[in-house]
């Protein structure tokens, strides 16, 4: 089974938009520098109203669904994707380049974190159901008491770039949204609006199979930022997911705040994802470690969000060497292409500020590169840590394929800098087990300033997991509070309520007596199914 044809419409509660006083853009497609594929109707503030019109009304049903149809929802959906999987992933690869095999990849990802959250919900541990039973021998009396998490509302969901799957339409924002039990508006990314348009559409399918209200999901299309801030002022909205630059989050995270009902903004912005070397860790495995943390540099072109785009390395003959092998390294391999031309200005641009630095010097850069397409050279620079205490611009983000290397003397001069690092996504340290004791400080300094710490790992490649963290302290995030990967995900779109002697013909049904759902819930402190 295919997909249908693409139409270039904004898909609102299963039906077609198009056409009208609009304007239309075409995706570009990296490897040329040329319109990849068919026109897109930019959607008008009419169409952002109609989908969030119809979310609100499906809201109205799904917020009262029991758990395990949303975890209906998520499987249907899930092989929906399958079905159309093929087509998907040849899309993707002519609107981003980033190749068929890491797509394919991503779309099984995909569909692994769409089961993974199905799996939690069917458990009913995502509501964390809890009671409290009356005691009057309590000074004061205790009440009855019940607790759960109940859907927040209407999501409105902002996929990446860099990951047009897993992060995209269906990917981790939209599968925990619906998992809590809330509608989505998916904002389709203007670099792969078509392969939104599919992956839309097998949503779409999942839903009318499902038998759901259409208006549980619908996916808008469009390149200017007028779409997503009438969006996100749609006072039906109640949450914003969101994966990108930090200007784009901290756009969305201000008009969230400045509506007359505020509502959450959980946007992940990149990370500059610091890597610390020691001594000894490059004199026991420095050549093992210099080859991966190169690879680690390249993956995507260096647009992972987890990149690790600042490398700190002692100065002496040692680091020297080591710091000469990832040059060769990077040196023997092909660039690749940026995913959008925005991104390749954003780097050209950052790259120009952070090369007027005086104490910055080039260690490696690729030549020019020839013909077609939104490529960029590899490039590596270096600058003494003491420079850090001086120029935060330094601490910049390179999205692409480059890297800064921070020289330190020693302990006290690489725990100085580290306390300048802002909030990332990943820390990651190269020691020895033997260097541990001794570096435990630096590791408390950063454990306060990221989401993830890595010993003697990669922060590339983000497990998912119900024990991973990917998240951390602004401007990696707006809320350092959650994740966006792993089970917990669901608890973005979710909020507490509590029962006070409420009859049981009142009660949720996760909180009747008799646990009619036959789900774990705490009862007096004490986990139990009965």
């Amino acid at each position: 089974m295919t997909a249908p044809s693409l139409t270039g419409a904004n898909l609102i509660a299963g039906e077609d938009w198009t056409g009208g006083d609009r304007t239309s853009f075409a995706a570009v497609n990296p490897r040329t520098g040329e319109p990849a594929g068919p026109l897109f109707w930019e959607a008008s503030d009419d169409d952002v109203r109609a989908a969030a019109a119809a979310a609100e009304t499906a809201w109205e049903s799904t917020r009262s669904m029991v758990h395990t149809e949303h975890a209906g929802l998520l499987e249907q959906i899930a092989a929906e994707l399958e079905r159309a999987g093929d087509e998907i992933v040849a899309r993707a690869d002519q609107e981003t380049a980033i190749g068929s095999n890491r797509l394919a990849g991503e779309l099984t990802r995909t569909i692994g974190q769409l089961l993974m959250h199905a799996a939690w919900v069917r458990t009913g541990e995502h509501l964390e159901a809890t009671i409290d039973l009356p005691d009057s021998a309590l000074n004061p009396p205790r009440p009855d008491l019940r607790r759960l998490l109940v859907p927040l509302g209407p999501v409105a969901v902002f996929g990446a770039s860099n990951f047009p799957l897993a992060f995209g339409v269906a990917g981790g924002d939209t599968a925990s949204a619906l998992a809590a039990g809330c509608p989505v508006i998916a904002k389709a990314h203007p670099a792969h609006p078509a392969t939104c348009e599919l992956v839309g559409r097998a949503i779409a399918r999942a839903i009318t199979q499902a038998d759901l209200p259409p208006g549980t999901f619908s996916l808008l299309q469009g390149k200017e930022s007028r779409v997503g801030g009438s969006l996100v002022r749609d006072p039906a909205l109640s949450a914003v997911g969101f994966t990108g630059s930090l200007a784009g989050g901290r756009a969305l995270y201000d008009l969230a705040a400045a509506r007359t009902r505020p509502i959450p903004v959980y946007a992940e912005m990149g990370s500059i994802n610091p890597v610390v070397i020691s001594d000894k860790a490059i004199a026991e495995r420095g050549n093992q470690v210099a080859s991966a943390l190169a690879n680690s540099l390249l993956l995507g072109t260096g647009q992972f969000c987890t990149s690790p785009g600042l490398l700190f390395v002692p100065t002496g003959p040692a680091g020297d060497a080591f710091v000469d092998q990832v040059a060769t390294e990077l040196a023997s391999a092909e660039p690749g292409y940026l995913l959008t031309t925005d991104a390749l200005r954003g780097l050209t641009a950052r790259l120009a500020t952070t090369r007027r630095h005086p104490d910055v010097k080039v260690l490696h850069e690729g030549p020019q590169t020839a013909g077609p397409g939104l490529r960029h050279p590899i490039i590596m620079l270096t600058v003494p840590a003491a420079a850090l205490a001086h120029d935060s611009d330094l601490l910049e983000e390179h999205f692409g394929p480059a890297s800064l290397v921070v020289r330190y003397a020693d302990h006290n001069e690489l725990a100085s800098a580290l306390r300048r690092i802002q909030g990332s996504l990943t820390f990651t340290m190269h020691v020895s087990n033997e260097e541990a004791p001794a570096f435990a400080d630096i590791a408390e300094t950063m454990v306060a300033r990221v989401g993830r710490l890595v010993w003697n790992g990669y922060p590339t490649g983000v497990a998912v997991t119900a024990a991973m963290q990917h998240g951390g302290p602004y401007p990696a995030t707006t809320s350092s509070l959650h994740t966006s990967v792993g089970t917990t995900a669901v608890r973005r779109f979710q909020r507490p309520v509590a029962f006070q002697d409420a009859p049981q013909d009142v009660l949720p049904l996760a909180l009747k007596d008799g646990n009619p759902l036959a789900i774990a819930r705490r009862i007096n402190g004490h986990i139990t199914s009965t």
